[in-house]
């Protein structure tokens, strides 16, 4: 293929790989039954976790631990009746004590996820339920190798796609008895599609079951992504792939008079069209409503990014020896000088399609641009975005230069095009493994409050804008078998003017209350609570309560 363009794909390959280590949750967990870090007066039937879009239950992962670290095992994870984005897992009667979940599942885009958070039952004795869930949390996270891998995976898919797909199509039109290496480099990316897509199921039954990366060849793994959404969509792109080349090696092996048959180009259209699709159809887009106009628009993005980009590695790597029509007396419909005029009439179509779906998904996916460098998404894009503009800008330059000056003194900016698209497609494939918008950030809020010889202990969880549950365990200063007469909470966010708002508590048992709260600001609120130790006794404890904005 030449040094150049192996250069150009190893940079790309490294840019992949050094993103990979970044990604982070695309299903975020909303809500769970026992709620981190709260204090329940029983043994819940279930852990019951609500994601924030549906999930792939049968590939959940839901582990118990005790205080000493120990397994407990639990129902297997099923999806709830009717709600995909609802998992429940069955539980043990548990006694007293401290204990930690830890979760792993795959969103439908084929993103796996992961958390963990502690729960108490009975209220005697503090507990560490941090220490707890960072002592069994490792074994539930993708390996950074696997991370790694199925970063250089989705690169392979996109080259080869551009490639084989994109560059393949230029082959056809041109249709040159010069074009040996150009059918060459097309082959190759057909062997960077079919290996890429291999390698990404492999790895997918890897990241599911959080082990090394050897578990990409295991037989048990495949099986249990095989029938799962994302799992079917890259089998069912592998068969289309290997349709492909199957059209491929009968070219080379019947003749160009298989190309010219109607049923050679439909059954190559029908293949590439589904290739292409099968990219979306697990992706972002897929978790985008309405589902088919967003996957048709990525798709679309994506066609034109391969005949654009397909055409420029074709011809930065000097596989189109196209003859000058003056020297070798050739038909100007197979000149190196018609060759560049069809590829300019195509990109200028082409690169339109590209800018304005690829601002549609832009906003649609992050909700807008006012926060877009809120999230590495957003960030990488952003960086996409500005080689993109340079790659039009150069691509003008090369336009003008072909209308005025014919083709000479262009083949080096072309050279530039195909390596800054290159490094375009290195960062899309990064932009995969990261969420367009901020993951709402929770942090579990937990205090000790004394006054007068009794203690208040209050845990507010998941800790971010939205609701939230409260738990209250009272301590007097006589021991905890002494129960209070009544315990009140209240909040306002000074900041925002906002008020002393009640929040209605109910007694869980002996001297333990809990109640729901809307925080429906980030910002430091002011928490205070009042507690009836005695008849005509009163205390008034306060404490600010940090909410992460966004």
């Amino acid at each position: 293929m030449g040094r150049r363009l192996r250069y150009v794909l190893i940079a790309a390959a490294a840019l992949v790989l050094g993103s990979a280590s970044r990604a982070s949750a695309h299903a975020g967990l909303e809500t769970s039954i026992p709620a981190a870090s709260s204090v329940l007066e029983q043994s819940p039937d279930n852990v019951v976790l609500d994601f924030d879009e549906p999930v792939e239950a049968e590939l959940a992962s839901i582990q118990v631990f005790d205080a000493a670290a120990v397994l407990i095992e639990v129902g297997s994870p099923e999806a709830a009746a009717g709600d995909r984005s609802v998992v429940l897992a069955s539980l043990p009667d548990l006694g007293d004590g401290l204990y930690a979940v830890v979760w792993r599942i795959s969103s439908i885009d084929g993103h796996v996820v992961d958390g963990a958070f502690s729960f108490q039952i009975g209220t005697a004795g503090a507990a560490d339920g941090k220490a707890l869930v960072d002592q069994v949390i490792d074994g539930a996270r993708v390996t950074p190798a696997v991370s790694r891998a199925a970063g250089a995976a989705r690169l392979l898919g996109f080259l080869g796609v551009v490639v084989a797909i994109g560059g393949g199509l230029w082959v056809l039109i041109w249709a040159n008895p010069s074009l040996d290496r150009a059918r060459r480099l097309v082959l190759v990316g057909w062997m960077m599609l079919a290996i890429g897509t291999m390698a990404s199921f492999g790895l997918h039954a890897a990241a599911v079951s959080a082990g090394p990366i050897s578990d990409a060849w295991s037989f048990t793994q495949w099986d249990r992504i095989a029938g799962t959404r994302t799992g079917t969509l890259l089998l069912t792109r592998l068969v289309l792939v290997l349709m492909l080349g199957v059209l491929m090696v009968g070219v080379v092996i019947r003749g160009a008079h298989w190309r010219a048959s109607a049923w050679w180009r439909s059954l190559a259209i029908v293949s590439a069209i589904g290739v292409i699709v099968s990219f979306p159809a697990a992706g972002h887009a897929s978790t985008t409503s309405p589902r088919s106009v967003w996957v048709l628009s990525d798709a679309l993005h994506l066609t034109a990014v391969a005949a654009w980009l397909g055409g420029l590695l074709v011809l930065a790597v000097r596989a189109v020896d196209f003859p000058d029509e003056v020297d070798y007396q050739v038909p100007a419909s197979t000149s190196r000088l018609s060759a560049l005029k069809q590829f300019s009439t195509i990109a200028t179509v082409a690169v339109p399609v590209i800018v304005v779906t690829g601002v549609a998904q832009t906003v649609r996916l992050a909700g807008g641009v006012d926060r877009i460098t809120d999230t590495d998404w957003g960030r990488t894009l952003l960086v996409k975005l500005s080689l993109v503009t340079v790659l039009i800008a150069v691509g003008a330059v090369s336009r003008w230069l072909l209308v005025n000056d014919g083709h000479a003194g262009i083949g080096r900016l072309v050279v530039v095009e195909a390596i800054i698209g290159v490094a375009i497609l290195g960062l899309t494939a990064s932009l995969v493994s990261l969420p367009p918008r901020p993951v709402a950030e929770s942090r579990v809020f937990s205090t000790s409050l004394a006054q007068a010889g009794t203690i208040v202990d209050i845990t507010i969880t998941p800790g971010r804008i939205g609701q939230n549950e409260m738990h209250l365990v009272i301590t007097p200063a006589g021991g905890s078998l002494q129960p209070v007469i009544s315990a009140e909470a209240r909040v306002s966010l000074p900041e925002r003017n906002l008020p002393n708002t009640p929040i209605a508590l109910v007694a869980d048992g002996s001297n333990h209350y809990s109640g729901q709260l809307t925080l429906a600001f980030g910002g430091d609120w002011t928490l205070e609570v009042i507690v009836e130790v005695s008849s005509g006794n009163s205390l008034l404890l306060g404490t600010t309560v940090p909410i992460p904005s966004g």
